[in-house]
């Protein structure tokens, strides 16, 4: 199986012997440069995208999140490519990992839940400019908030994400031909926390991985980080908080440490590889030389995946 050259555009993402995948291509590689993609026509490409920040980072480089995609697409004779967004500062990663000097002007630079409320809901330029950008070029796409967005003070403010979260779940069901991946936030640490805030970000965390966020809706899932990461509800003085384990050094730093990150990885990783799956064929839907192209009325009908499968697959 022979691997090609890639371009820093994110609509490599397309095999390069369609020609409408490469009429998509041009105009984004006059944006970012770069050559047009080489990839072996017959290997289908998948084009993942993760929206974060430190926590994110951390986990993608630790974790060698792409090194498991790419070991996941050899076993798979698929090609992954994974694209993922920091702050606007560093903004944009390729394929290769490297920043390309470019972002998605994130409105605010804000992926905390009223951010990403934004993000995805809002009519204002900034904001509808970020999310065209994010859907014209991904196709599978997952985001989250950082470890802050666990400080939930209030059942209020609880009900109030929930809501937010509801009304971005009917712009992704409005986006069929995308498969979206909500990454619960990951938890805080005992030194800054209190059992009851902990309690509500979990109970929010578990929320947006199950049926009442996901069933019925057959390209949005949830990954649950903050489960894979926080102690579990065990009536203890730190239950729902970041593990030992898993703690930095500092009482003062949440983020997760390269233990953590070495072990929530490999979940990830089978998360987004599961999501390219639900798309149903490759990242050019409308190839007529793909056997798996789901408007081929030669081919039978993909099962459409059911919420059990969808958690099963997506919760670790």
């Amino acid at each position: 199986m022979r691997f090609g050259t890639k371009s820093d555009s994110p609509e490599n993402g397309m095999p390069a012997a369609s020609a409408l995948a490469l009429a998509l291509a041009l105009p984004l590689l006059a944006i970012f440069g770069g050559a047009a993609p080489c990839i072996a026509d017959d290997v289908p490409v998948r084009n993942l995208f993760f929206l974060h920040h430190s926590t994110g980072r951390y986990l993608i480089d630790q974790g060698d999140v792409r090194g498991l995609l790419a070991a996941s697409g050899e076993a798979d004779s698929v090609v992954y490519e994974f694209w993922d967004h920091d702050y606007n500062e560093r903004g944009l990663r390729g394929p290769d990992g490297a920043l390309l000097g470019r972002d998605y002007a994130i409105p605010g630079d804000n992926t905390d839940p009223d951010g990403l409320y934004r993000l995805w809901t809002a009519d204002d330029e900034t904001a509808a400019a970020a999310r065209d950008s994010i859907l014209t070029n991904h196709r599978v796409i997952a985001f989250k908030s950082c470890y802050p967005a666990s400080d939930i003070g209030t059942d209020d403010e609880l009900a109030q994400r929930k809501q937010w979260y509801l009304q971005m779940r009917d712009v992704f069901a409005a986006h069929p031909d995308h498969v979206f991946v909500v990454v619960s936030q990951p938890p805080l640490r005992p030194e800054r926390t209190n059992s009851a805030a902990a309690a509500r970000a979990r109970n929010f965390a578990t929320w947006l991985c199950g049926a009442d966020y996901l069933e019925g809706q057959p390209n949005i899932a949830s990954f649950d980080l903050f489960d894979a990461l926080a102690r579990p509800d065990d009536g203890s003085d730190q239950g729902n908080m970041l593990r030992e384990e898993y703690r930095r050094a500092s009482e003062t730093d949440s983020h997760p440490n390269e233990a953590a990150n070495l072990a929530v990885a490999p979940l990830f990783r089978d998360a987004m590889v599961a999501a390219a799956g639900l798309l149903g064929g490759p990242d050019d839907p409308d190839d007529p030389d793909d056997p798996d192209d789901p408007d081929d009325p030669d081919d039978p009908p993909p099962p459409e995946p059911t919420w059990g499968s969808v958690k099963t697959i997506f919760r670790p």
